[in-house]
């Protein structure tokens, strides 16, 4: 896959057992990939592609690197497991994440317009992914149309994902936007059939205030105050919703 490590952190979050929670693989019918995959005839066991047009369950080590901004385009990549995340390098020594992608969501899909990554994809955690390569479907017996539409549909999900966070974002103050954040996880990981309530947020505290556009000391300092309030529970990177719809009171959402 062209991956390259950047260092090897081990995922911290531990559970109260203190064993360490095993990332959950996203069924086949929930991922991102599945209206793609169906059409090309994965699902039915048999298919007559190029070799190497899906490659199934590749591992990816904590801190590898799938991807770089700049990269010529040439597959979408579907979590299995674990989680990325999308960074863009508006300075020289300064990275900005711009996006998060859990298991059952596509990695790349930014860079079908430009025929160019836009992003710099890199795992959170040991993670697992399938690599479908785009180059190798203009050989595919199925037309043309049919397999717009599933990249479409592959596209349209991906869109749907980032206008929701976006949307909740505008305008807000820094609890409401870690408050919506943590409600659009949530979101995201019981749409591909994993719990919504107990789960893990891979990402350090630094990753989500670059992203929320926050000091980590205060996305700190609201994880701690929403425990006080008895609104979330977290341990380590591990987090229970408590009290969902005071987190949606707080987050001014429906």
């Amino acid at each position: 896959m062209g991956k390259s490590s950047e260092g090897h952190n081990s995922p911290s979050g531990v559970p109260k057992s203190g064993k360490k929670r095993k990332n959950i693989e996203v069924d086949c019918k929930k991922c991102g990939l599945d209206a793609l995959c169906k059409l090309l005839g994965y699902d039915e066991g048999e298919v007559n592609l190029p070799e190497g047009t899906l490659l199934k369950s590749q591992k990816v080590s904590s801190g590898e690197t799938i991807f770089r901004a700049g990269d010529p385009f040439r597959s979408f990549f579907a979590v299995k497991s674990g989680a990325f995340k999308s960074l863009m390098f508006p300075h020289q020594d300064q990275e900005k994440v711009v996006g998060f992608h859990f298991a059952g969501e596509i990695v790349g899909a930014d860079g079908i317009a430009g025929n160019t990554y836009t992003c710099t994809a890199r795992a959170l955690e040991a993670s697992i992914v399938c690599e479908l390569r785009l180059e190798n479907l203009r050989q595919v017996s199925c037309s043309e149309i049919d397999l717009k539409d599933g990249i479409i549909s592959v596209l349209g999900d991906e869109i749907t994902f980032n206008h929701e966070l976006k949307v909740s974002l505008i305008h807000q103050n820094s609890e409401q936007r870690l408050a919506a954040f943590l409600l659009n996880v949530s979101s995201r990981k019981s749409e591909r059939g994993i719990s919504g309530q107990d789960f893990r947020l891979s990402m350090s505290r630094s990753d989500i205030a670059s992203y929320l556009g926050l000091a980590s000391e205060t996305v700190s300092r609201i994880l701690m105050k929403l425990q006080k309030l008895g609104v979330i529970n977290i341990r380590n990177k591990n987090v229970q919703l408590l009290d969902q719809d005071a987190l949606k009171k707080l987050a001014n959402v429906g």
